[in-house]
């Protein structure tokens, strides 16, 4: 690809985001009345899908520096929504599990941030949406095949 393309390309991905974010997850309304950062929900999510883990691999899993991680996680804990439990093979390890007051949380919000989506996806055309998933599909795979080095 030529220099010229993969300049517009760069300067479209830095426009792609902000639309993206407004037209698809700017909720109006959040089922919880404490509004708190997505961060949260996505380490919350993580937990609930892939059970305890040390605070390193979910930082690797939600892409947050493990500096950042520890203040996310002491909210976390201080909200009563994750814990910290001892590893049973290295005493040095703590890993981090939701609670049930977090998996509560994160059904809330996805049901709450599922219905928002489905609604605006609905006024696409079939066509539209079926394109639309077939690119978000593509984008997945070609994302994990770039180098993070």
């Amino acid at each position: 690809m030529d220099e010229e393309r993969l300049n517009k390309m760069a300067d479209d991905l830095y426009l792609f985001f902000p639309l993206f974010r407004k037209k698809l997850f700017k909720h109006k309304k959040r089922p919880d009345k404490n509004k708190m950062p997505h961060s949260y929900y996505h380490i919350l999510k993580v937990l609930s899908k892939r059970g305890e883990l040390p605070m390193s691999e979910i930082g690797r899993r939600v892409y947050i520096s493990k500096s950042n991680m520890t203040s996310l996680i002491d909210k976390l804990v201080e909200n009563g929504l994750a814990e910290r439990l001892p590893d049973e093979n290295d005493r040095r390890v703590i890993n981090i599990a939701i609670t049930d007051k977090g998996r509560n949380l994160v059904g809330k919000w996805r049901r709450h941030s599922n219905n928002d989506l489905k609604t605006k996806l609905s006024t696409l055309s079939d066509e539209d949406q079926e394109t639309f998933y077939e690119s978000i599909e593509n984008i997945q795979t070609i994302l994990n095949k770039i180098d993070n080095n």
